[in-house]
């Protein structure tokens, strides 16, 4: 656990906001009632984490309070893969899968991810412990609790229900017993499954539907990489550039050792657990950006996937005889040090990124200062501002950094209005600007230095622009206007600056339209945003 709060908690204030993220802000802002009626009829998936993010954003609006229940609820996840993974092979093996899943990439890359990924990972893994101990016990009263317990993570997250089907039967399989023998004692879980996951699953599935747009005619096993899913899937479990790799190999051998020790129950589960989400998104036709296969689809296999990896290791470790705890010691240190390859990288890529500095230039800036939207190219994934992570979303970032410098979200006319509506008072304006390249940050800084805007430049592509003096609302609204017709022209290449100039229109003409899902263009990586039916 100490290692995973090592590896994962500086990424908290060095990671740029993420779209969802911005999601979860913004359904967060509504009351309590007004969040299940969102999640439900607007866009699916479950409320627990809004209710969450509600009340901590409400009482410490933070990128603190955003991200860190993620890295809390990851630390509470690791108890439960340790249970999982020793009943499934053992106390050995068990503390390895618990360090490795501690420095995964994949698990340390969502630890400080303001969504409920690492939520439902928790509750998947605590279910599962629930439901394998039912398995062997054969306890109605067990079954009953995991059934609940599994159907109730239908409130989490909208790809919960793979996750908790497959974890129910997967301990159906893993039940030592034939399978009539098994249902008479399972069928309280079934029961309390269905009870609990299928009212709420039914009122939502039409909106996931649209969502992740399902259809007949929509592709099947779409990826960002563009390779299959399967492909995709072996390297966000298995960390490496080749298909065969010690993780893999390791698997394999463990999957050989467990059929020959007549353990064909643990492989059954081992194996529906990994191949679950692999089938249902190469199968499953959908168009939605939400229906991509990401990688942290796969974090709730990953135990699984490693319980057969140690098995291999405990496996080839016998033949060491009296130095097979030494063999296991060092084989686990091994593939910690290939995971720790990966994960260092992208925190040290993601440090580069530097956007501490663009916050601390911010809150430097006079007292009684108002922040506007931000925009800016992107570049690689995680090494910049890119598709999931926008430089439009820096201002709410530095907003979130610095509470005494207030955000105007010019970037919808709308949510902008009260400010331009509200006391005249005169203050100074700062604009936030990201060049992904060298070639743009060049341009734009010839550009603005044709303004009188006092310019500070925090780090590399980063601009902070600051009114030379202090103007009512709508004054820093015509003069914000002019600084973004000035970087348009430098960087033309960023297309969705268009849209906060849209916004300035609107306001200095006093005419506002709704604008963007929930009224907040934020939330979509697209310009103009992509809308669906019931979003």
């Amino acid at each position: 656990m100490a290692l995973l709060v090592w590896l994962a908690l500086p990424l908290v204030w060095w990671t740029p906001l993420n779209v969802d993220e911005e999601l979860t802000i913004r359904v967060s802002d509504f009351s309590f009632a007004n969040v299940f009626d969102i999640v439900s009829t607007k866009r699916g998936g479950g409320p627990l984490h809004f209710w969450l993010e509600h009340y901590l954003l409400g009482w410490w609006p933070s990128v603190g309070s955003l991200r860190i229940p993620s890295l809390v609820f990851i630390c509470l996840a690791l108890p439960a893969v340790a249970l999982v993974v020793r009943r499934l092979v053992g106390d050995e093996a068990s503390a390895g899968a618990v360090v490795l899943t501690a420095a995964s990439p994949i698990p340390v890359l969502y630890a400080t991810f303001g969504r409920p990924h690492t939520l439902l990972f928790a509750w998947i893994m605590w279910s599962t412990v629930l439901a394998l101990k039912a398995a062997d016990d054969g306890d109605r009263r067990l079954w009953a609790a995991a059934g609940a317990t599994l159907g109730l993570s239908v409130f989490v997250h909208p790809t919960a229900p793979l996750y908790a089907a497959t974890a129910l039967a997967g301990a159906l399989l893993y039940a030592p017993r034939d399978l009539r023998s098994v249902l008479r004692q399972a069928w309280p879980g079934l029961l309390a499954f269905g009870v609990t996951f299928v009212p709420y699953y039914v009122r939502t599935l039409h909106v996931l539907g649209d969502r992740y747009g399902v259809s007949s005619g929509a592709a099947r096993g779409r990826t960002f990489s563009g390779q299959p899913v399967w492909e995709d899937a072996r390297h966000f479990i298995a960390p490496s550039a080749h298909d065969v790799n010690y993780f893999t190999v390791l698997a394999a051998v463990g999957i050989i050792a467990l059929l020959i020790a007549r353990k064909r129950r643990v492989v059954a589960f081992c194996v529906l657990t990994v191949a679950a989400p692999i089938v249902f998104f190469s199968v499953v036709p959908a168009s939605g950006d939400s229906a991509l296969f990401f990688d942290r689809y796969m974090i709730p296999a990953i135990p699984a996937f490693l319980a057969l990896v140690l098995a291999g290791v405990l496996a080839l470790a016998r033949f060491a005889g009296p130095l097979r705890v030494v063999v296991v010691v060092a084989a686990v240190g091994w593939l910690l040090a290939h995971e720790l390859h990966y994960t260092l990288q992208h925190r040290d890529r993601t440090q580069a990124i530097a956007i501490e500095s663009v916050a601390h230039a911010a809150a430097q800036q006079p007292a009684g200062s108002v922040l506007f939207g931000s925009t800016g190219t992107s570049g690689a994934l995680f090494s910049s501002f890119d598709y999931g992570h926008p430089a439009n979303l820096l201002d709410r970032y530095v907003a979130l950094r610095s509470s005494s410098l207030p955000l105007v979200d010019d970037d919808s006319c709308r949510r902008a209005q009260p400010f331009v509506r509200g006391p005249k008072t005169p203050r100074y304006g700062v604009w936030l600007f990201y060049a992904a390249f060298p070639d743009e940050e060049r341009a734009a800084a010839r550009a603005f230095a044709r303004t009188r805007a006092v310019v500070v430049r925090p780090g590399q592509g980063y601009f902070v622009l600051r009114s030379p003096g202090k103007l009512p609302p709508k004054g820093l609204i015509r003069l914000g206007r002019a600084y973004r017709l000035a970087w348009r022209g430098a960087v033309p290449s960023n297309r969705r600056v268009n849209e906060l100039l849209i916004a300035d229109r609107g306001l200095l003409g006093g005419r506002c339209l709704p604008y963007g899902d929930l009224g907040d263009p934020d939330i979509s990586p697209h310009w103009p945003p992509a809308r669906t039916v019931h979003q």
